[in-house]
């Protein structure tokens, strides 16, 4: 009978460390072969250098409020023909609006380990 070893288990830390050094090793080389792609070509004949146009740049467009992406979510995933009311919609934007709020306020404050909430737990009995 042979004897198979095992390999001896990995810990997490060192298994973080050679994923680290992985992903390292990686973007070393790819940043190494992208320089020695950029490196300029050296030829005889110089073309004519043109002023580099760059393209005007467009303003990025601010992205809509979380609740009107929530509202477009529920639109899509429960089409209704009463989703189609202005006045629908606008109910549950405020209501969705007011969520939202609540939630940013009750996240503002901060709890510690020993904040949970204090179950009191009696079994109930009932006399025969």
């Amino acid at each position: 009978m042979t004897s198979h070893s095992t390999p001896e288990p990995v810990n997490r830390r060192d298994f973080a460390r050679t994923l680290a050094a992985a992903t390292a090793a990686t973007a070393a080389t790819a940043l190494e072969t992208h320089a020695q792609d950029k490196k300029p070509k050296t030829t005889e004949e110089k073309p004519e250098e043109k002023p580099e146009e760059k393209p005007e740049e467009k303003p990025q467009p601010e992205p809509p409020p979380p609740a009107v992406l929530l509202l477009e979510t529920i639109r899509q995933q429960y089409p209704d023909a009463r989703l189609d009311k202005q006045d629908v919609l606008q109910g549950i934007y405020n209501e969705l609006r007011g969520d939202l709020a609540r939630s940013r306020r009750l996240s503002s404050f901060p709890l510690e380990n020993a904040d949970e909430p204090g179950f009191l737990f009696a079994a109930l009995r009932i006399d025969p």
